[in-house]
């Protein structure tokens, strides 16, 4: 209940990251080193939810470019078959991998697309995203809600969840090869952050902690810089060759 009640934090997490934004070291890029970092926003929310993400992801040298989505609450097989749908344009397009970043449910929806075109996937960043369980991970309100959504639509029980009769199956299983960063708050009021941390233990994965609400992981200081530290790396196509590069010197 004290966490659900902290979600109301977020204008002053909002006004810290602005107020530190000036002083911190944000790492620029330039245009060569530039990623195109792809958003899918939260259960019941849309683009315009990250569109101060996107504007940083801009102001940092990056690209952005949005799900499409207007309030993610659609069936599970619909939502996937479009974000796919959007990733191969923007792969296309810019003929590149693409970085998704994903925030609560759209973290789980990333993971997947991941694990279903790794070939077109940079690397996944999830913010709160309850990659066990989506909707039994929530807290019982937010339960209520989606099940208030299925019923409205004349959707099965366990629609919005792995349990849809649908024929969507969201794994546990983390994306293979694709280098993937969970981040979770320990005072997530939405969903419990347990649910949020991937244990496979694969080489690719982190699970990175921050400070914070759920709802304003979108507006977080340390998101932010989790974000774009992770932007800033070499692109995973290029690291794989220095580091065949590098093994070809030694022996």
């Amino acid at each position: 209940m004290l966490d659900a009640l902290g979600e109301f934090r977020v204008p002053l997490e909002a006004s810290i990251y602005w107020l530190g934004a000036l002083a911190h070291p944000w790492p620029h890029v330039q245009r060569q080193d530039s990623k195109v970092v792809m958003l899918i926003p939260g259960f019941l929310a849309g683009d315009v939810t990250l569109a101060p993400l996107a504007n940083f992801c801009r102001w940092l040298g990056h690209r952005a470019v949005y799900a499409g989505i207007w309030s993610n609450s659609e069936c599970p097989r619909e939502t996937m078959r479009k974000l796919n749908a959007r990733l191969a344009l923007a792969y296309e397009k810019f003929e590149q991998p693409i970085v998704v970043v994903g925030q609560s449910l759209g973290g789980v929806y990333a993971r997947e697309i991941a694990r279903e075109q790794p070939e077109m996937v940079e690397r996944v960043i999830s913010l709160g995203s309850p990659i066990r369980q989506p909707r039994h991970a929530a807290n019982l309100a937010v339960q209520a809600v989606a099940r208030s959504v299925a019923a409205i639509r004349g959707k099965a029980d366990g629609c919005l969840s792995e349990a849809c009769q649908c024929g969507v199956m969201l794994s546990d299983e983390s994306p293979a090869h694709v280098p993937a960063t969970h981040v979770y708050s320990r005072s997530d009021g939405v969903v419990h952050w347990e649910s949020c941390v991937d244990l496979s233990g694969a080489p690719t994965v982190e699970n990175v902690e921050v400070m914070g609400s759920h709802v304003g992981m979108g507006l977080n200081a340390d998101v932010y810089r989790v974000i774009a530290d992770r932007l800033a790396m070499p692109h995973r196509s290029r690291l794989h060759l220095a580091e065949s590069h590098a093994a070809a010197a030694q022996n």
